[in-house]
């Protein structure tokens, strides 16, 4: 299991989320972000080239949640230079508990690192006005290695449930084998 995300933490995510203007007003943020739509805002709002808004519906089905997700991972997130693994989307999609602020937390750092990295580009962050006030920095170190312990805790996960598979199928060849041999026995034939 994940170490909770301090109050700290949880508040620099809030504060940037409540700095970009997005067209629905956040009540509960898992189920607000569940659909992708806010996420494809706050990337539109950066980086405006990148995310044609219209690829994005709202959406209570899981599948067309799950398509918006997967349409910014392929369409935005990996063109500027990660993705969102097939677990956090769905730790999203399914508003586990921090699963959006994780995944906010982790697009703030990839974002910032993108622009500050890429100052020739047209996708430079917009203009502020004196009532917007800037992000504050993530620890992108911090965020990679809270990033790196939750892929490995999911890889740790996946390979337990496949050993407790594997000895599942032991099981059962072990018991088959053994009716073999007593059918064998029977038979005369061992």
């Amino acid at each position: 299991m994940l170490q909770p995300l301090k109050e700290e933490e949880l508040n620099e995510i809030y504060t940037w989320v409540d700095q970009i203007p997005l067209t629905r007003p956040k009540k509960n943020i898992a189920r607000d972000f569940a659909d992708g739509i806010l996420m494809a805002e706050i990337m539109h709002y950066f980086l405006p080239k990148l995310v044609d808004m219209h690829n994005y519906s709202q959406a209570n089905s899981v599948k067309q949640k799950k398509y918006n997700w997967d349409t910014l991972n392929t369409k935005v997130f990996k063109r500027i230079g990660f993705t969102l693994s097939k677990e956090q989307i769905e730790s999203v999609i399914s508003c586990q508990s921090e699963a959006i602020e994780r995944v906010l937390k982790f697009v703030q750092a990839k974002l910032e690192y993108y622009l500050e990295n890429n100052t020739n580009s047209a996708e430079k962050q917009p203009q502020q006005t004196d009532s917007q006030i800037a992000p504050p920095p993530l620890m992108a170190n911090e965020w990679q290695k809270d990033q790196q312990i939750f892929e490995l805790r999911e890889t740790i996960e996946v390979l337990e449930q496949k050993l407790h598979r594997m000895d599942e199928l032991m099981k059962q060849k072990d018991a088959k084998i053994l009716r073999y041999q007593q059918l064998l026995q029977q038979n005369g034939l061992l």
